[in-house]
């Protein structure tokens, strides 16, 4: 029996901590190449700006406030305030600002009853006047420069869609912000890696850029407006990418209750995006690359319950055999990990948990498409 729970163990651990390590050291290598993609660094195109919005009384005016005060020509910048059914005092302050900034060209689009982000940002995609339109979620701020880093990128003809590179403002309040801040380095790693392949279709709602001829709507289906959009790009035969330098400002919760429910909201909606992924990859009609797409169809949907696999057996052969020189290597092997890489070792056990309890709850039928605040 002991040789047979060693055996599963070191088969289970070997596939999970293996898809990690060979799939980042690949984009890893792939993160330090140039661009290859020609790009006109004076393209300054019309663009809409829209700004999904439910009761969002204590962000918006500073939100419209940094795009106010974003280098690009404001005569450019068409500004759709996509508002789903507030019932605070969001549209009354919105109203206020555009009357104290009438060189602004602001509209409200407002839809009611409340549908959900992505389609309040379909009623706003409708009634936009430009070729480009720009998502941004109102309790982000955008660094001043970045239109100018972005934009450029979607002068190429091969490119659909741009994200920017999340930078959380509250890193050092909690030990939960500092974790989640290692989280961020390492999938900002894993997204430019990816785009410097071809695509990724983790984006940010931070900052979104698209071509309206890349995709027709946002994406209702799992809730990921950002990634099920991209995915639509992809599938149009664009490329979607992460540009690190556009650089946006967010804050992540610094309690874990609160982390823990924003995680598993988006992991529900990635895991969605990733089974869809996985049924076009059957049906050999997905046209994101095999070398992306296989690895992160297997980190969201199988490493979760490969993992807990591994803790189960693993836990199962200390308690069978305490003193066995394998429970003793399994304990030293943990310890380490606290010790050397205490940040990466919580944040991958965490993200994988909840990547399991969204895997359950997706298969239940629960789905995040209208948005709840936290």
């Amino acid at each position: 029996m002991f040789q047979l729970l060693f055996l599963l163990f070191g088969v289970l651990f070997s596939v999970f901590s293996g898809i990690y390590v060979v799939y980042f050291a690949y984009v890893r290598a792939w993160a330090k190449k140039p661009w290859e993609l020609k790009i006109s660094k004076n393209f300054q195109p019309r663009i809409s700006v829209l700004i999904p919005v439910h009761n969002e009384e204590n962000s918006i005016e500073s939100k419209l406030e940094n795009i106010k005060k974003v280098s690009y020509p404001k005569e450019s910048i068409e500004i759709l305030v996509a508002d789903d059914a507030s019932e605070d005092k969001t549209l009354m302050m919105v109203r206020n600002f555009m009357e104290n900034n009438l060189e602004l060209n602001i509209r409200v689009v407002r839809q009611n009853p409340r549908a959900g982000k992505s389609a309040v940002l379909n009623e706003a995609l409708t009634v936009s006047n430009n070729p480009i339109v720009v998502v941004s979620d109102a309790d982000t701020q955008w660094s001043p420069n970045i239109l100018r880093e972005a934009l450029p990128y979607l002068s190429n003809p091969k490119v659909g869609a741009v994200t920017g590179r999340g930078v959380n403002r509250n890193t050092d309040r909690s030990w939960v912000a500092k974790v989640e801040n290692t989280y961020l380095h390492l999938t900002s790693l894993l997204r430019l890696g990816e785009s410097r392949i071809h695509s990724t279709i983790r984006f940010e709602g931070g900052f979104c850029a698209y071509k309206k001829d890349a995709f027709e709507r946002f994406d209702c289906e799992t809730g990921a407006d950002d990634s099920g959009t991209a995915l639509e790009v992809v599938q149009r035969n664009y490329r979607a990418i992460m540009v690190p330098e556009a650089i946006f400002y967010t804050t992540f919760p610094t309690r874990l209750i609160g982390k823990l429910r924003i995680k598993a909201r988006r992991a529900n909606q990635l895991i969605g995006l990733w089974v869809k992924c996985f049924k076009l990859l059957l049906k050999k009609r997905l046209l994101l690359p095999k070398k992306i797409a296989v690895p992160e169809i297997m980190l969201f949907i199988f490493n979760p319950t490969i993992l807990l696999a591994s803790i189960i057996t693993g836990v199962t052969v200390v308690i069978l055999f305490p003193f066995s020189l394998f429970s003793v290597a399994i304990l030293l092997f943990i310890a380490g990990l606290l010790l050397f890489a205490r940040r990466i070792f919580f944040e991958v056990l965490i993200d994988n948990l909840i990547l399991l309890y969204a895997l359950v709850s997706f298969m239940f039928g629960r789905r995040y498409i209208a948005w709840e605040k936290t």
